[in-house]
């Protein structure tokens, strides 16, 4: 539809619209929410206002009001709502929420604060011309990630070492975050190193772990960190690199990172590592924050970094060889 340009307006918002209310409703499934996703505009206003008339909720919500009175009869024989007599008047009524539907709002709060962090990210983009802005909205919305992202931030979180399954995310993630922040930094030795693990992290001794969403089919890959051990001047001192540390926009502020990065350090101290060391870039705050909380201390760059867009090293004591 999208070669129809504004002549296609109205099918396409119905089209996305659609999606939307099937996504939202996979998720209210998955979390065993008892409520339909048309439902909502109708219980939040009740939730705020107490009670009101069909009329009055058809006019606050901009509806039709046959259309309100047929979605709260349904909502009255699933017991959502209750209908109250007004005692000045006994041929006017009003709709409330009943226990159960204070009950299920009450219950779709967590689900709801999860499901604006994600659509949030998936509306923040700039752009000038509307058409172009939906369409970017369409992409994302009608291959059906709003669920998957939104079930990310609801489910528990695992993080295991990488599996076949998990190398295409692998790549499509730390590419994703290198377009994202370095888009003009990309080296050769990245593509390299993401294309193929197993010779350029794994056989070389190193690990790499993923975080991951159990589901079925393929699992959910949040988040990457690989492993490496290093060559270290310092006679005796066993150093391992951390590096490939990402996490999906979709599931940050999370935990993931620390996860993967608290997985990291125990795997270094239960294989006697001394040193842990990285390379980050200044302009990477939020990273620059973790590396700080977690131990890690700014040095001086031991040798030339392999890339340009790395302008702070750091190390993190483990064990110290020489207690």
């Amino acid at each position: 539809m999208e070669q129809f340009g504004v002549l296609t307006l109205g099918s396409r918002l119905k089209r996305l619209s659609d999606h939307l209310f099937i996504q939202v409703q996979e998720i209210y499934s998955q979390c065993d929410i008892p409520i339909s996703s048309t439902y909502f505009p109708i219980l939040r206003l009740l939730q705020k206002t107490g009670s009101l008339s069909v009329v009055e909720i058809a006019e606050r919500l901009h509806l039709s009001h046959p259309a309100v009175s047929k979605q709260t009869t349904k909502m009255i024989k699933e017991e959502l709502l209750e209908k109250t007599l007004d005692e000045q008047d006994q041929r006017r009524s009003a709709l409330r929420l009943s226990q159960f539907g204070l009950s299920a709002m009450q219950s779709v709060e967590p689900v709801l604060l999860e499901m604006k962090f994600v659509l949030e990210k998936m509306t923040a983009f700039s752009s000038s011309h509307f058409m172009e802005g939906l369409s970017n909205l369409e992409s994302q919305v009608l291959n059906g990630s709003l669920a998957d992202k939104v079930l990310d931030r609801l489910e528990p979180i695992q993080i295991v070492m990488m599996e076949e399954q998990h190398k295409k995310a692998f790549y499509d993630l730390n590419m994703a975050w290198l377009e994202h922040y370095f888009p003009d930094q990309i080296a050769n030795k990245d593509r390299i190193i993401l294309s193929d693990p197993d010779n350029e992290i794994i056989e070389k001794g190193g690990t790499v772990w993923v975080a991951i969403r159990k589901k079925q089919g393929l699992d959910s890959v949040v988040g990457t960190l690989a492993f490496a051990p290093v060559a270290n001047s310092e006679m005796n001192v066993k150093s391992a690199e951390i590096f490939k540390l990402s996490v999906a926009e979709h599931a940050q502020e999370r935990g993931v990172a620390q996860s993967l990065l608290s997985t990291a350090i125990e795997f270094a101290v239960k294989n006697d590592f001394q040193t842990l060391v990285l390379e980050t870039a200044s302009s990477l705050l939020s990273a620059r924050r973790l590396y700080d909380r977690n131990g890690f201390v700014e040095k001086p760059f031991p040798s030339p970094s392999l890339y340009e867009r790395a302008d702070v090293y750091m190390e993190k004591i483990i064990n110290n060889p020489c207690v």
